[in-house]
């Protein structure tokens, strides 16, 4: 079995070791760096570090890490960014999925919960822990104007919301009896409709704009 390659970014020492611990202890991922700051992590990658999973902190030192998600996958473009952090206010959880991040977990979460939720990213899914799922939907119930040739069809918007919660392509194709080609193409028919160019960007803007029930 390959291993997948950690990258763990949190200022929080003790967390940080916790999380470390629990990575050590798993069967298929190796935490290749650990570093309390975003800047010390760059530096180690732009060095040849490599990774397939950065687990990011949003509260960090001297730069923000919503600020440093778009860099993270510049310099590491193949690599899933999974949010972990104590934030759960709406505008951190937008910012995040906008600027490219492929998950938000509160760290009050179980270890378990986020072994699955990197299994979940490393599978083409895009895990959002039921707390931050569930402010999202109770903030956004206002329906914003949507001009008629931009409203998700209902097998559009059915897939984007299994998508949302986490399923892969192969797990939606085979739940709704249809192909994975005909689920990658529902899915570029409600990108183009919500302007977006990436999954966690989709679910961010069908949120907000009412789409997307996440409960």
């Amino acid at each position: 079995m390959d291993r997948h390659r950690i990258l763990l970014i949190e200022d929080h020492q003790i967390y940080r070791e916790t999380v470390g611990k629990t990575l050590e202890s798993a069967e298929n991922y190796d935490c290749v760096g650990q570093f309390s700051n975003l800047e010390d992590a760059f530096e180690a990658v732009s060095d040849g570090l490599e990774a397939d999973i950065v687990l990011l902190d949003l509260g960090l030192p001297t730069m923000d890490g919503i600020d440093g998600i778009g860099h993270l996958r510049e310099l590491l473009p193949e690599a899933k960014v999974i949010i972990l952090t104590a934030f759960t206010d709406r505008s951190r959880v937008f910012a995040a999925l906008e600027a490219g991040a492929h998950g938000y977990l509160v760290k009050a979460g179980s270890t378990k919960r986020l072994l699955e939720s990197m299994d979940e990213v490393i599978n083409g899914g895009t895990p959002l822990d039921s707390q931050i799922a569930g402010m999202v939907l109770s903030t956004f119930q206002k329906l914003s104007p949507i001009a008629e040739e931009e409203k998700l069809a209902p097998r559009e918007k059915q897939i984007l919301q299994l998508v949302a919660k986490g399923l892969t392509k192969q797990q939606v194709a085979d739940e709704l009896e249809i192909s994975p080609h005909s689920v990658s193409g529902y899915l570029r028919r409600a990108f183009d409709k919500l302007h977006v160019h990436s999954l966690p960007a989709a679910v961010s803007a069908a949120i907000r704009r009412g789409l997307l029930d996440l409960s």
